[in-house]
């Protein structure tokens, strides 16, 4: 039994291992926000059954000491790596998630209390997912100053060519269009609405 679960532990561990090295190199995770939530979680639980069940054994005491260093060492530094921590495994982080198609689905996140929200842009490959495009509040046009992405109310999907791909967020009164460059990420300069108004 014992065997059974060290060895599914291996398994998760490093499962999460390479999700986070995916994401990290190659912004790839696997499908869904909360699959590599779970993933954590399942990976922290496993973790607590293997040191109780295993406690007399050295390495499980190393375990719980890396746990206990890990989360001093993220508190240390103003909290600020405890935050990241606790919104991107949570559902706190998560202020809107939206399918735009088959293809591709967006999301607002925020996981810095020291950063707004950031809108994203997830394409879908099977079991896993991509993250293509990521924009916050100052990439956006100088004539929506005032409209901020956490307070977007809705996602849209407009248009999609081999060059871009265009998504609107709602907000119930003027809406924000974005046109992104699918090779950089970068937002395409849009006219003002009201310099089209005064031609």
């Amino acid at each position: 039994m014992r065997k059974t679960i060290l060895k599914a532990y291996a398994a998760i561990f490093l499962l999460l291992t390479l999700d986070v090295a995916a994401y990290c190199f190659y912004k790839i995770s696997l499908r869904g926000y909360y699959s590599d939530v779970i993933l954590f979680w399942l990976w922290f639980f496993g973790s607590i059954a293997v040191i109780i069940l295993f406690w007399k054994k050295a390495m499980a005491k190393l375990l719980l000491g890396a746990m206990i260093l890990a989360l001093i060492g993220s508190i240390l530094p103003m909290m600020l790596p405890f935050f990241a921590l606790v919104f991107s495994t949570t559902p706190f982080g998560l202020r809107m998630t939206k399918d735009l198609n088959e293809n591709y689905r967006a999301q607002i996140v925020g996981y810095s209390v020291m950063a707004h929200p950031v809108l994203q842009i997830i394409e879908k490959k099977g079991i896993v997912e991509r993250q293509i495009i990521q924009c916050d509040d100052a990439q956006l046009p100088d004539h929506n100053a005032d409209l901020k992405i956490r307070s977007a109310k809705g996602i849209i999907f407009d248009q999609e060519n081999d060059r871009t791909l265009g998504v609107t967020l709602f907000y119930g009164g003027p809406n924000i269009k974005l046109t992104f460059d699918k090779a950089t990420g970068k937002i395409l300069k849009q006219p003002n609405p009201t310099d089209e108004n005064q031609l």
